[in-house]
C-alpha cells in the first residue's frame, strides 16, 4: 500500500479520475457497511452491497471508456476488492448465518478457498490475490446477486448460494494455482491457461 501511494499529492492526482473515484467509493461504503452490519441493519447492508456491484461494474467499464487504466487503478481496485471480500463473509455469519450453517460442508470450502488465495497472495507476493481473473469476474456477480438478496430480503436462495459458493470455489482455486505456479502475477492474466501461455 506505501508503494502504491507514494505522496499525498500523488494520490490526489489518481482521484480525479473516475474510475479510481469510483473505486473509493466502493473503499469508503466497507467501513459505513461494517456499521450498519454491527448494529443489526440488515436492509441496508443490501443496499449498499448492490451500490458497491455498481461502482465494481462501473469502474472498470469508465477506465476503459475514458482512456484511464492504469497500474495505480488496478492495483486500488484489487486492494479494496481484496478488503471487501471477507467483510462480506463476515457480514453473512453475522445477519444471515442459515445460509452457511445449512451448507456447512459448501461453505467451509468456500471459506477455505478464499481465505488461502488471499493468505498466499499476501504472503508470497505482499498484495491482495484479486489477479481479475474471468473466472472472478463471474463469481463476483453470482456472490453479489446472492449477499445482496439474501439481506434485502432477509432470507437466501439456495440456488443463489450454490452458485455463489461454486463460482467462488473455482475462482479462489484457480487464483492459488496461478499464484503456486508463476514467479509474478498482475492483473492482466485473465485465466490460469492465458497466464501459461504467456509464461512460455
Amino acid at each position: 500500500m506505501r508503494a502504491l501511494i507514494s505522496s499525498a499529492g500523488e494520490l490526489r492526482r489518481q482521484l480525479r479520475f473516475v474510475p479510481n473515484q469510483l473505486t473509493a467509493t466502493r473503499l469508503a461504503l466497507i467501513p459505513v457497511l461494517w456499521a450498519l452490519a454491527l448494529t443489526g441493519h440488515t436492509f441496508w447492508v443490501g443496499i449498499g452491497l448492490a451500490l458497491a456491484f455498481l461502482t465494481d461494474a462501473a469502474d472498470g467499464f469508465a477506465a476503459r471508456r475514458f482512456g484511464q487504466t492504469s497500474p495505480f487503478g488496478s492495483k486500488f481496485d484489487s486492494i479494496v476488492d481484496g478488503l471487501l471480500a471477507p467483510s462480506v463473509l463476515a457480514w453473512l455469519v453475522l445477519l444471515s448465518p442459515a445460509a452457511l450453517f445449512d451448507n456447512e460442508a459448501l461453505a467451509a470450502a468456500w471459506l477455505a478457498t478464499t481465505y488461502a488465495s488471499i493468505g498466499l497472495g499476501l504472503i508470497r507476493f505482499r498484495r491482495f490475490a484479486n489477479l481479475h481473473l474471468y473466472s472472478a469476474k463471474v463469481a463476483a456477480v453470482a456472490q453479489y446477486a446472492f449477499v445482496t438478496h439474501a439481506f434485502i430480503a432477509g432470507a437466501y436462495l439456495p440456488v443463489l448460494f450454490d452458485c455463489a459458493v461454486g463460482f467462488g470455489i473455482l475462482a479462489s482455486a484457480e487464483s492459488l494455482m496461478l499464484q503456486l505456479v508463476l514467479d509474478r502475477v498482475h492483473e492482466r492474466h485473465g485465466s490460469l491457461i492465458h497466464a501459461l501461455g504467456r509464461a512460455r
